[in-house]
């Protein structure tokens, strides 16, 4: 009795196993097709594609057994026989080199960070860009003051997707960041603002759109609101969905532009705008204007795409 109760419980044991291997590998392969869609004519590329992805995640020969009774289940059919879907995860399998290792890469930046790290990022991440935010401003400030900060070189560039690089012993090469995509978000105090950006006539003031709000002070209770969710759902929610739209632009790229009509009522307002500056002999006003031009236009279409 006790020996049957043990294989008995083995086998149990053995079954659960199987399963949450079994749901380990669907979830994987359902990830692999959300990055690399199913497209009709390209099932070998896909399968060899799946089978080296595996590969690189670690998988045993098993698990590739598993995989390839998971995709029958899914494909085999219509034209397409167990044996092509074997030998297309097979020889995916076996192509990889082990010895490469991929470069991961990071949406977000952190704000204390050296422009020789910076620049590297952008290289890395290329037409993905790379986002920096920061609470408070002091953080970059402070990291921009450091002996291997000084990105306000950088930051310049960037604004107008223009090459930059760095050449330091260490690297033994020039990094190059050849078509640089930044975003930065700040929030901060005007006189840390004005720590930030000590001057008009250095570029970076030209190069962001400022918001300004003054101070309500009203004091507001902490107590849970019955009925409402918590901020921190209610933003996991709001990030699902631009998480969704960055996917969906991914895989669709979309190019976005004005009217005929919105082009001349743009030109015609800050041509207006140049001219009103343009008394007061100075550069700092003129570039303010033409890059506030700049912005209003990615403004509007960025604000068409998430609409």
């Amino acid at each position: 009795m006790s020996y049957n109760y043990l294989t008995n419980q083995t086998i149990i044991n053995r079954e659960a196993k199987e399963h949450v291997a079994r749901g380990y590998i669907e979830a994987f392969v359902h990830t692999f097709f959300r990055y690399h869609p199913w497209q009709k004519g390209n099932r070998h590329e896909s399968m060899f594609a799946l089978g080296r992805s595996e590969r690189r995640k670690g998988f045993s020969k098993e698990e590739l057994e598993k995989l390839t009774s998971v995709m029958a289940a899914e494909i085999v059919g219509n034209g397409y026989t167990r044996q092509e879907l074997q030998k297309g995860l097979s020889s995916g399998y076996q192509y990889v080199d082990l010895s490469y290792k991929p470069k991961y890469l990071y949406l977000c930046g952190a704000p204390s960070t050296s422009k020789n790290q910076l620049i590297r990022r952008l290289k890395i991440n290329g037409k993905l860009g790379l986002i920096i935010n920061a609470s408070e401003l002091d953080m970059i400030s402070g990291a921009m003051r450091q002996k291997c900060g000084h990105h306000d070189d950088v930051f310049h560039a960037a604004f107008h997707h223009e090459p930059v690089s760095t050449d330091y012993k260490i690297d033994d090469q020039i990094i190059c960041a050849e078509a640089p995509h930044l975003a930065l978000s700040f929030t901060g105090t005007p006189n840390q603002l004005a720590f930030f950006i000590p001057s008009l006539d250095n570029g970076l003031y030209s190069r962001f759109a400022i918001l300004t709000a003054e101070s309500r002070w009203k004091y507001r209770s902490a107590a849970p609101i019955k009925g409402k969710e918590d901020y921190d759902t209610f933003f996991k929610k709001l990030s699902g969905e631009v998480l969704d739209m960055f996917l969906f632009l991914q895989q669709s790229p979309t190019e976005v532009t004005l009217s005929d009509s919105q082009w001349e009522e743009h030109t015609a307002y800050f041509s207006q705008l140049l001219d009103e500056v343009a008394c007061e002999k100075a550069d700092a006003p003129g570039s303010i204007v033409l890059r506030a031009a700049l912005i209003v236009a990615r403004i509007a279409c960025s604000t068409f795409v998430v609409s």
